[in-house]
């Protein structure tokens, strides 16, 4: 297995990007391009992190994904080369990684529909023409709209000594297949080693070029009012209080229309959300979604479209508010309660989040009853426009504490004047509020009283 490898231009440094996720171009040197011998029972696509699996229902979504865009040529001479990018992403049980192709794969190659070879890195040898043009046509190899297909020859996963001699899933796009060794794979079954690995992997995919000379972005448009819309809208009945997924997703398409400049005039862009990808969205808000698609529908959720450009690439999303007048209300019961004392906020394991904090006497809008968190205490959650925001307030900053005094105690306005002539008597239960304060005279007081006045008493007198 080669790593590091490079896609290059010997005449015009074309470039091949193999970061993970959001890949750039990096230009190499053809000469340089070294190979790193790696152990045949340690692929570099590494999912032993997802632990033991089983075979009779885990699935490896393995997705190879790449762009390629078109040479430009000027008067017979590509002044701006080809340029391919991309990686392999996978997940097993959680756990995803993505890893670039320069570790994973010992051979790539890029052919054109005719057969001739675009690029290819076989058997130590580079055959490179993203930078050049066809001597018989006189066009550049790539051409914008043009189909290509793809091949990553030697491709290994490792799933760990726990899965060896297992048989996976591969889960792959409708474009993508694979073999092992050289065999077609029966329902993309595939076999790991006594080491847990999966080697000898080809995968095959179609990759069609993108116009490198439009550069003009996707926008949604509203298509009754053709206005460009930046955030949508969309109002809906439950019919005997559910929607389905499928129906309110060609409604929202049909309401929400993807546009780009081309070629001198506007075209439509396939809107590329599907109903499981509404699926997922809406199972990661909380709602459920049966098999049939259907799912109780709240007064409010969001769905987002998304859009790619089948010209240049680009992509576009708009996130769309659904509203349903008959839906299931989504507004958390709240009260307005009033600080007493400077409270943080903190998350769900009560622990602090960033460095805002509400100062006393301001009023929030919390739940109508507290919650005990991870250290025991009890918070209130923060509710902000009718939804809970998952953050939290000390509920000791809000009703306070009650304590018995141990002795008599007078009530103090700053640490050499009382506050009034009231004396507090010993066995009295006072509500104190919040952490305690440090006066000037070095002792520390609690602040007593739902007010805003200036009411404290000695914390050496509980």
């Amino acid at each position: 297995m080669k790593k590091n490898l490079r896609i290059v231009s010997a005449a015009a440094a074309a470039l091949l990007a193999v970061a993970p996720i959001a890949a750039t171009a990096m230009p190499v040197n053809a000469a340089t391009t070294a190979t790193t011998a790696t152990t045949a029972n340690k692929p570099t696509v590494d999912l032993s992190g997802a632990g033991s699996v089983s075979e009779s229902k885990d699935t490896v979504n393995v997705t190879p994904s790449f762009t390629l865009t078109s040479a430009i040529a000027t008067n017979g001479v590509v002044t701006t080369p080809a340029t391919l990018k991309g990686s392999i992403e996978a997940s097993l049980n959680g756990t995803s990684v993505t890893a670039d192709v320069a570790d994973v794969a010992k051979d790539v190659t890029l052919v054109a529909k005719d057969g001739t070879k675009v690029y290819s890195y076989e058997n130590d040898k580079l055959t490179n023409n993203l930078g050049a043009l066809d001597s018989k046509t006189g066009k550049p190899y790539v051409e914008a709209s043009q189909p290509y297909t793809m091949t990553l020859s030697g491709v290994g996963f490792s799933f760990g000594k726990a899965n060896a001699n297992k048989t996976l899933t591969f889960k792959l796009p409708n474009d993508v297949t694979v073999q092992q060794n050289n065999k077609a794979l029966k329902d993309n079954k595939v076999s790991l080693d006594q080491y847990g690995n999966a080697t000898g992997l080809k995968f095959t995919l179609n990759v069609k070029a993108y116009n490198s000379e439009n550069t003009n972005a996707v926008s949604f448009y509203d298509a009754k009012s053709g206005l460009v819309a930046s955030q949508g809208s969309y109002m809906t009945l439950a019919k005997n209080g559910d929607l389905n997924v499928n129906t309110l997703l060609n409604e929202l398409k049909s309401k929400y229309e993807a546009m780009q400049f081309q070629n001198g005039k506007f075209e439509s862009v396939t809107v590329t959300t599907t109903a499981d990808d509404v699926k997922a969205e809406l199972e990661k808000a909380g709602i459920k979604v049966n098999a049939a698609g259907d799912f109780e529908a709240p007064d409010t959720f969001t769905v987002t479209l998304n859009a790619k450009s089948d010209d240049n690439g680009k992509t576009a999303s708009l996130p769309v508010v659904v509203t349903v007048p008959n839906g299931k209300s989504t507004v958390v019961p709240s009260a307005a309660k009033t600080i007493m004392h400077n409270a943080y906020y903190y998350d769900k394991n009560a622990k602090r989040v960033g460095t805002d904090k509400v100062t006393r006497y301001n009023t929030v809008t919390v739940a109508m009853n507290t919650t005990k968190l991870a250290n025991g205490i009890s918070y209130y959650e923060v509710i902000e426009n009718g939804k809970a925001t998952g953050k939290y307030i000390n509920a000791d900053n809000i009703d306070g504490t009650k304590r018995t005094l141990k002795h008599n105690a007078y009530v103090y306005k700053t640490s050499k004047k009382r506050a009034n002539k009231v004396v507090l008597k010993k066995g009295t239960e006072v509500t104190t509020y919040g952490g305690s304060y440090k006066f000037k005279n070095g002792q520390r007081y609690y602040k007593i009283g739902a007010n805003t006045e200036k009411t404290y008493v000695k914390v050496a007198n509980f």
